[in-house]
């Protein structure tokens, strides 16, 4: 987040007619023509008073530090007391949970040390978010590169549209289709025997490919959505430029295209792995017992065991491994967690970057200690020789065909890409139609009976009001977090700026589960009038307001760094007060942004799972829970039915959102 001092120099030379006709209304408060003038390096570019500084960031700190930050301060707490048997825990101190989790055995053989249950299964976690990252990469970059080198804007909203709308589909939908799909009956078994490839049907979930292959699934879009915003910013000169000096395709590639876009394969990378590390729903549906992943066991203490400081214990060592991961990524890399959240813009090589000592850091020294060895057995000059093949090959073809060979393979590539975004989302309306009483694809025949049993049945429509009361007051709360705090940061200088910024995306950082787990324990130590806010829609809403105030934080941060400061310097010299600037001129230039940073939190909340479901305490139920729940026990297609209600809701708001923001996905 880059702070401005309030001079007029930085004021923006755009016009706008509508806008300047607010100024002049604005002169005509009675009530602002005593204005403060504003006094350098303490009053915001509105005008506001110095003092008014720590009233704009008094309200998100209050949120983001008593009410998200305390908790995760319990949760290390917590995980030093005694869990006593039969759900109760007795205050104190002792390791006796953190030795349990890191518990390690001793064999004859090389590595001569074997992980215990937990330790291993959080190597595991590891491994598949590290396997999807990568796998995410390889199929999203050449997705990104097409899409933001298309000439036709029309219809890259479209497939944008779609990969957003599928994006914000619940974790729970998602796995449930991916069941249909690798189920002994589904569309690969059947696709395998008619190919000839199985003797008979087979069912490939659950198990470990499986689980990757819809981990995959959930986790492409943000690696899709983070390079092609990387890709989209390449100045279009250079990759000419290169091209006129004789460089081929791969050499282009290689040395422009590749390098200018690192920070953002870095960028999306790190999403997705802490995004994996942290999944539940997944794992759950269609990992076998041996891929129980950290986040399936911490819940299983929490919920089914009700031991609530190994839980806690648990929660902590992922939280490490999430911060041990962000702080290697930021001493390699240029990216910060503020990059990661889209609040400050990476440097890239040639462009301006912050002073660093002259000295290497003992990673700048281990990496390039890589390259001496690379060298030295021969993988340089191989890793050239190569590439040099790859560009003669190239360029032997003309010019002409070489483009056509290019564009045909990436159309057909895009085409394959959002079948396998699609085609899971397809198979669920499908057999939403279903006349039979159990999930089948293809389906029989066509019926609206399940349409008609999920409006029709009192558990499902209380579900559906839950989860709409739920996620509009979670919107609301949410956007005013992000709110307050993007303009706090925007419009003052603070000495910690850097810090705030950082504490605005946190919450997305965080796996979800050890949010869940973290407001729990709170809300179970805290009661209001004896009001418990455990197994309440008031505790959910608060986690889940607090959890994605970072959509609206980075959005309306956006929104605010564009705005052409003249409009509101014009307002204020006619006379207008700090509080009727921002209704007036301010507002409205950021209504978009504001709007649809309300409506990725409602969407999101709308579709959340695991935090609502260890703050229910089985006393609150939303679609996605009753959803959970119908898969675990029996599979009537009623659950298709639902999942395709809320397929709908998402394509509605994601559609609003691009229509409101006058086209947000570019």
């Amino acid at each position: 987040m880059t702070n401005r001092p309030d001079t007029s120099s930085d004021a923006g030379t755009g016009t706008g007619t509508a806008t300047t006709t607010d100024a002049a209304t604005a002169a005509s408060d009675t009530e602002a023509s005593t204005a403060e003038p504003s006094s350098s390096g303490e009053s915001g570019r509105a005008g506001l008073k110095s003092r008014a500084k720590w009233y704009a960031l008094s309200y998100p700190l209050f949120w983001l530090v008593a009410v998200f930050f305390i908790p995760l301060c319990m949760l290390v707490v917590f995980s030093f007391w005694e869990n006593i048997p039969g759900g109760r825990y007795r205050i104190g101190f002792t390791l006796e949970n953190y030795a349990r989790f890191l518990d390690i055995g001793f064999t004859s053989t090389w590595p001569f040390v074997e992980p215990g249950l937990y330790l291993g299964q959080l190597w595991l976690t590891v491994e598949l978010a590290l396997v999807t990252a990568g796998l995410s990469l390889l199929l999203g970059y050449p997705m990104a590169y097409y899409l933001a080198r298309m000439n036709r804007p029309w219809l890259r909203s479209v497939l944008l549209i779609t990969i957003i709308s599928s994006l914000w589909v619940t974790y729970v939908i998602r796995a449930y289709a991916w069941q249909v799909i690798l189920a002994s009956g589904g569309i690969l078994s059947s696709a395998g025997v008619a190919l000839g490839l199985l003797d008979e049907p087979q069912s490939f979930y659950p198990g470990y490919w499986g689980l990757v292959a819809g981990m995959v699934y959930v986790f492409l879009p943000f690696m899709i959505l983070t390079l092609y915003s990387s890709l989209r910013n390449l100045d279009g000169e250079l990759l000419e430029a290169s091209k006129n000096l004789g460089a081929g395709p791969a050499k282009t590639f290689r040395r422009v295209t590749l390098p200018l876009s690192k920070n953002g394969v870095m960028s999306g990378t790190a999403l997705v792995f802490i995004l994996a590390l942290g999944s539940y729903v997944l794992p759950r549906l269609l990992g076998s017992s041996a891929q129980r992943t950290l986040p399936v066991l911490i819940e299983q203490q929490v919920m089914s065991e009700s031991n609530y400081p190994f839980g806690a214990a648990m929660s902590i060592g992922l939280i490490v491994v999430v911060l041990v991961f962000l702080w290697v990524l930021i001493r390699v890399t240029n990216v910060t967690t503020a990059s990661l959240g889209g609040t400050e813009e990476i440097a890239t090589d040639g462009g301006s970057q912050p002073a660093r000592s002259s000295a290497p850091g003992p990673l700048t020294r281990f990496r390039s200690g890589l390259g001496t060895a690379a060298a030295t057995v021969g993988l340089t000059a191989a890793g050239s020789r190569l590439a040099a093949a790859l560009d003669s090959v190239v360029t032997r073809i003309d010019a002409n065909t070489r483009e056509s060979i290019i564009w045909v393979t990436f159309r057909a590539y895009v085409a394959a890409v959002m079948v396998y975004v699609v085609l899971p989302l397809a198979i669920i309306i499908a057999v939403s139609f279903t006349p039979e009483e159990f999930l089948t694809f293809p389906p029989g025949g066509f019926s609206l009976q399940w349409y008609a049993e999920f409006f029709g049945t009192a558990d499902w429509r209380n579900a559906l009001l839950n989860s709409l009361t739920i996620a509009g007051a979670a919107a609301l709360l949410s956007t005013t977090i992000g709110g307050g705090l993007a303009f706090a940061l925007d419009r003052f200088d603070y000495r910690w700026g850097t810090i705030y910024g950082t504490l605005g995306v946190l919450p997305i950082l965080l796996p979800p589960v050890i949010i869940g787990v973290a407001f729990l324990v709170f809300f179970l130590e805290l009661e209001i009038g004896g009001f418990a806010l455990a197994g309440s829609r008031l505790g959910i809403i608060i986690a889940h307001g607090i959890f994605y105030a970072p959509f609206p934080f980075i959005l309306i941060s956006q929104g605010l760094d564009e705005i052409d400061r003249t409009y509101e310097e014009a307002a204020m010299n006619l006379g207008a007060s700090s509080f009727r600037t921002i209704r007036t001129i301010t507002y409205p230039l950021i209504r978009a942004n504001v709007v649809s940073g309300a409506l990725f939190a409602f969407i999101l909340s709308l579709n959340e799972y695991i935090i609502a479901w260890l703050l229910s305490l089985f006393l609150v139920q939303t679609i996605p829970i009753q959803i959970f729940n119908q898969l675990r026990y029996s599979y009537p297609p009623t659950i298709a039915a639902a999942s395709v209600v809320f397929i709908f809701l998402t394509v509605v708001v994601m559609t609003a959102i691009d229509r409101l923001s006058g086209g947000i996905w570019e």
